[in-house]
């Protein structure tokens, strides 16, 4: 039987999710765990020229950037799918976004945090790592955050194991919205947020249009294609590196065998001339 609701971390459904501003605020304050004084209070949808660009591997969507109330801007990824060197692609996402600033006219002076969010489907750090868990520019021996420019949020959606029952806050609720789409039949009882809950009726398939879903179905297609050329991208340079290695080794070979022959020969004149 087909799930109620649609993938929410799908291209096309998380766009149209996050593209009520104020379900997507609720979402950032929530997930970011900002208190009063540093909230959201701005989103601007990052133009198309100002993405970065790479040759190799699947571009991830950095559709959102805002603003808070202490003026650290934060860029927002959609990645559901790691690839290889993903961790470096982030950094290097991050360090664009930071950089377009005076690339956009900004004195260093001028530049401003950027705080980049990974959710993501598949697991990237070890268990011990918490679901939510943050990453900062810190002295290795106080500890203390005296470098502001980049920070990292990662939301490791597998790691949310908590039934409907088991969730007591917002961050539990919006978690559970991620994590268990697919299982869900309906949203949790517990459940007080109207922004959370208009969420579920944005993500529910029978509220979309035909060609709505058509566009959601050909990003999953789309999807689905670009993890299977990866992977045999990936294979085919695993094949060619074992090749190469077996090469090299013959090749290792084929020269130790020559030198030990030249030594060998040089040792027998020596002998044959001394007797």
């Amino acid at each position: 039987m087909s799930s109620r609701y649609l993938d929410p971390t799908n291209d096309v459904a998380f766009k149209k999710l996050f593209s009520k501003k104020e379900i997507l605020k609720d979402f950032l304050n929530t997930v970011l765990r900002l208190e009063e004084g540093c909230k959201i209070v701005e989103l601007d949808f990052i133009p198309q020229e100002e993405l970065p660009s790479f040759k190799m591997g699947r571009r991830s969507i950095f559709d959102i950037k805002c603003k808070d109330q202490e003026g650290k801007y934060y860029v927002v990824e959609m990645q559901n799918r790691p690839e290889d060197s993903f961790l470096n692609r982030v950094q290097c996402y991050a360090s664009h976004a930071y950089v377009s600033q005076a690339l956009r006219g900004a004195t260093h002076k001028g530049l401003v945090p950027v705080i980049l969010l990974v959710i993501t489907k598949e697991n990237l750090f070890e268990d011990d790592i918490e679901c939510i868990s943050y990453h900062h520019t810190v002295e290795s021996q106080t500890k203390k955050q005296l470098l502001f420019a980049l920070s990292y949020v990662f939301i490791e959606l597998p790691k949310f194991t908590k039934s409907a029952k088991e969730l007591k806050s917002g961050e539990d609720d919006w978690l559970y919205f991620f994590a268990n789409w697919q299982e869900s039949k309906e949203p949790p009882e517990s459940l007080t947020d109207p922004l959370v809950l208009e969420a579920y009726k944005i993500i529910e398939q029978f509220n979309w249009t035909p060609e709505a879903y058509d566009a959601y179905f050909r990003a999953r297609l789309a999807a689905d294609a670009e993890d299977i050329m990866l992977t045999k991208s990936f294979e085919k340079g695993v094949e060619k590196g074992r090749e190469e290695k077996e090469a090299a080794v013959k090749k290792a070979k084929e020269e130790t065998e020559a030198a030990l022959k030249k030594i060998s020969k040089k040792w027998q004149k020596l002998f044959f001339q001394r007797v």
